[in-house]
């Protein structure tokens, strides 16, 4: 069972943070207004005020999820050198493929909303479609800038599933190989 939130602070977040915790711990099948309510520490009247569906729960998750991975790249934007030619497919390499356990567990509970909602996922084609057209305007080698973020998807995908056959020197090893494969693309 999720617990109540013992954290103060806006119910909107507050909602959204226990909304995750139930997602991750019950899966998005088994989610419930209820459920969330009461880990959040709120009515369920108050739950409804924010979000009135679970559908509009779940986007406003999908959101949240978007926005978490672009503080990701952004993150990891701030410790790369501004003059490297590849920092912008870098900063999505080592964002991305952070260790953050969140993103990933989160990754996996919208993927299976999406499989009984597939509005969720215009949210996150939507990011894809601008950071895609962000990539195509810069002045590398577009097609291995886009194969490079097609391998960040396929490994963060395999990991949000939990079916990853990678170790972590294996992983470590291959995310090396998708930074170099960025400076190629820049040269």
């Amino acid at each position: 069972m999720v617990e109540a939130s013992t954290i103060p602070g806006p119910a909107r977040d507050r909602i959204l943070e226990a909304a995750e915790r139930v997602v991750t711990d019950v899966g998005p099948a088994r989610l419930t207004l209820d459920l969330v309510a009461q880990a959040a520490g709120v009515s369920k009247g108050g739950l409804l005020y924010h979000f009135p569906s679970k559908e509009s729960l779940l986007t406003a998750l999908a959101h949240r999820y978007v926005q978490s991975m672009q503080q990701c790249i952004a993150s990891a934007k701030g410790g790369l050198l501004a003059a490297d030619a590849a920092r912008e497919i870098k900063a999505c390499i080592v964002g991305m493929l952070g260790t953050e356990v969140r993103s990933k567990a989160m990754g996996a509970a919208l993927l299976a909303a999406a499989a009984n909602d597939l509005g969720l996922l215009e949210v996150i084609r939507e990011h894809i479609a601008t950071y895609t057209a962000e990539l195509a305007a810069l002045p590398g080698n577009f097609a291995r800038t886009a194969i490079v973020t097609l391998a960040v998807d396929g490994l963060k995908m395999r990991e949000s599933l939990r079916i990853s056959p990678f170790t972590e020197q294996q992983r470590e090893q291959i995310v090396n190989e998708l930074l170099k494969l960025a400076d190629e693309a820049y040269r």
